[in-house]
């Protein structure tokens, strides 16, 4: 059994490795399985900003250079999860500008994207938090409320190589924010309000409703 002290001189190994071979790059797949929920017969808008679509984290940590390209694949996430909760969905050029065809838009955002690797933590496993931001925007291209909402992703290294075990934490994280807005999204007051149903409280403009955190 490896011991605690020769674990860490093969990850620091490892990591002067992947460091020769031009750092850790990771690329999410881009398809995850549609939740089971009901569907809203309602029509609905999503815009993507271009930061969102070309969206990519890169830092260097231990003289490794890290690169986690999220764009593309969050949005067809994003896309095959709103086309399961909404009967359609169409792509909306500018929010503000109004769209009458739509009960709302919703307008995605990241806020952050953080990883530790096994050495950071002194352990044998990656871990990711991704952070997003979801705007609603009326019909009539008014911002109503924003949603802050986090997902979380663990997978242990073992024999993979660093790429490997990050770009699963990654691809979990994305899964559990995708469960959130699943689950979290129909209950906000805003939302629920824009969709006809009855709520306690009125529509506010810019008010921002963390979620999931």
């Amino acid at each position: 059994m490896m011991s605690g002290t020769n674990r860490t001189a093969w990850l620091v190994i490892g990591l002067a490795l992947l460091a020769g071979c031009g750092g850790v790059r990771v690329t999410p797949v881009t398809s995850l399985p549609a939740p089971l929920v009901e569907q809203e017969p309602v029509t609905i808008g999503v815009h993507y900003p271009e930061e969102f679509r070309n969206f990519t984290h890169s830092e260097e940590r231990y003289q490794v250079k890290y690169e986690a390209v999220l764009g593309a694949a969050h949005v067809a996430k994003l896309d095959r999860l709103l086309g399961a909760m909404f009967q359609q969905v169409l792509n909306v050029d500018d929010p503000a500008a109004g769209d009458s065809r739509v009960r709302f838009t919703l307008v995605p955002s990241f806020e952050d994207y953080a990883f530790l690797t096994p050495r950071d933590v002194a352990g044998e496993s990656y871990i990711v938090t991704i952070r997003y931001r979801i705007d609603v925007y009326s019909p009539e291209g008014q911002r109503l409320d924003g949603y802050v909402l986090t997902g979380y992703g663990r997978q242990k290294s073992g024999a993979m190589s660093g790429a490997d075990p990050m770009k699963r934490a990654t691809e979990l994280a994305m899964r559990d924010a995708a469960a959130k807005v699943a689950t979290e999204l129909l209950t906000q007051d805003t939302v629920k309000a824009l969709l006809g149903q009855a709520v306690e409280t009125q529509l506010s403009v810019g008010s921002d409703s963390p979620s999931g955190d």
